[in-house]
């Protein structure tokens, strides 16, 4: 486990509070929030994040950014032997309105992280261990380029920005439960309305139904996987995301990506 605490009293753009790999985390309650922006990664297992009554799962190859005195907690999985995370907990001159172009309400997850975006903390933490102050601008340039790479990874993963309370929450739901068998009626239930009421609204935020904005949402989960996971077996990565038929995720992965899990993997 490395952490590195930042010394600098320089007013900065952005500037790091603290950055650290590999950590072993252990369970933090802020019933008051933290006073920095704060992301964090899963490296290894699965955390629980919880907001309000919101519980948000933090699965592997998955990051999620905060702002400032959001009252929360997170811990690991009981079910996980260990939680292994990268983080980053940021402020500046310029990080609110910076964070604003993200299109950032109180929190978000980010589903789906690339290798330029999943690997960002290990490749630059060497970066974030000098103190000169040409070392601090090259920081202050990191994390800006860590930002533009959340507005890139939002843009390709097509992550909804919205302040629909119905829209949010079935996002939301999504995110946290796309490995069980979720239906319209699910949908109903979560939100209230009847689901032709439900499907209405989400389509007129989203521009597509519920069930398949989850379809697209399992496939781009099963891409990481992927990735992430070279001896995963196509099977169970199907298994995985949610899909009961591997045939079926066969053939809506090829034609949402143009070719197959194992064409996509070689």
């Amino acid at each position: 486990m490395s952490i590195i605490f930042n010394s600098n009293s320089d007013n900065l753009p952005l500037k790091f509070f603290d950055i650290g790999i590999n950590w072993d985390q252990h369970k933090i309650y802020r019933p008051n929030g933290f006073d920095y922006f704060h992301w964090l990664q899963t490296d290894s297992g699965m955390g629980i994040i919880r907001i309000g009554n919101q519980r948000i799962k933090l699965n592997s190859g998955q990051g999620f950014l905060m702002r400032p005195n959001i009252p929360h907690s997170f811990f690991p999985d009981s079910n996980k032997s260990e939680w292994q995370t990268s983080f980053i907990t940021f402020e500046g001159t310029a990080a609110s309105e910076l964070v604003e172009f993200l299109n950032l309400n109180d929190y978000q997850l980010y589903n789906h992280l690339d290798i330029s975006l999943g690997t960002f903390i290990r490749r630059n933490f060497n970066t974030f261990k000098k103190t000169s102050f040409e070392d601090t601008l090259m920081q202050s340039n990191a994390i800006y380029t860590f930002l533009m790479l959340l507005r890139q990874n939002a843009y390709q993963n097509r992550l909804i920005f919205t302040d629909s309370s119905v829209t949010n929450l079935i996002v939301s739901y999504i995110s946290s439960h796309y490995q069980e068998n979720i239906s319209n009626e699910s949908f109903s239930n979560l939100t209230g309305y009847s689901i032709s009421h439900t499907i209405r609204l989400f389509r007129d935020q989203t521009g597509e139904t519920p069930l398949k904005y989850l379809t697209d949402f399992r496939l781009r989960m099963a891409k990481s996987l992927i990735i992430f996971h070279a001896n995963l077996p196509i099977n169970k990565i199907s298994e995985l995301v949610g899909f009961s038929s591997p045939s079926y995720f066969t053939k809506q992965f090829k034609d949402y990506f143009g070719k197959t899990p194992n064409q996509f993997r070689k």
